[in-house]
């Protein structure tokens, strides 16, 4: 299991999040993943197979708590109905995300969302956890509050995209390094942006929207 888990963990398609998770959450290791085996037997108990990326994802995070917005639905628990296997709802079950069930051999599906009719929220699944994942950090205030910026904080020169679902994510760096980042609703909502250096709140605090 650990020498799997770690392949995982600083493959191409995962070492940034992982990183960033380590960076930005705490300890994260082989603990919190499943066992191929086990998820293997969970998955065929169920009558399910999972795309790759979905697979690699579980068998990484299937026992991860962390999340104040998103909770990831596990193994033992995924079902398929309106043709959709849900992977993630929130802690109320009101939104839901998943995989058509017409996607499920392709490596790296898109991603659907229940209160849209099963609409296209993001092109694949590897970006979607990542996005779910810093979107988690972003807004867990129990931690700290995240800071309301003006719009311009996310145009600054020091961000970059780094993918888009209901809104922009952005980050100063690859996510693998990264001390700042942002997401930005659509259509000119909030920007909401959280640092982990004092460098990076400083930044921050330059763009911080003026209330009162």
């Amino acid at each position: 299991m650990n020498s799997t888990w770690n392949d995982l963990a600083t493959s191409e398609r995962w070492r940034g999040i992982v990183s960033f998770i380590r960076h930005w959450v705490g300890p994260f290791d082989s603990d919190m993943g499943m066992p191929a085996e086990e998820l293997q037997a969970t998955l065929s108990a169920n009558h399910l197979s999972l795309p790759a990326s979905v697979r690699e994802w579980y068998l990484l995070a299937a026992n991860w708590k962390h999340g104040v917005l998103n909770v990831w639905i596990h193994p033992q628990e995924l079902t398929a109905y309106d043709s959709v296997v849900w992977l993630l709802t929130d802690p109320d079950g009101v939104t839901h995300w998943g995989v058509r069930v017409v996607d499920l051999d392709k490596e790296d599906p898109p991603v659907v969302t229940m209160e849209k009719n099963n609409e296209v929220v993001s092109p694949r699944f590897s970006e979607f956890a990542a996005l779910m994942t810093v979107g988690d950090v972003i807004f867990d205030y129990a931690v700290e509050a995240p800071v309301e910026l003006n719009r311009d904080a996310a145009r600054a020169d020091k961000m970059r995209p780094v993918s888009a679902c209901f809104g922009d994510l952005y980050a100063e760096n690859n996510l693998e390094s990264a001390t700042v980042v942002m997401f930005a609703y659509p259509n000119n909502g909030p920007v909401y942006g959280k640092a982990r250096t004092p460098e990076g709140r400083r930044f921050l605090q330059g763009f911080a929207k003026k209330t009162g």
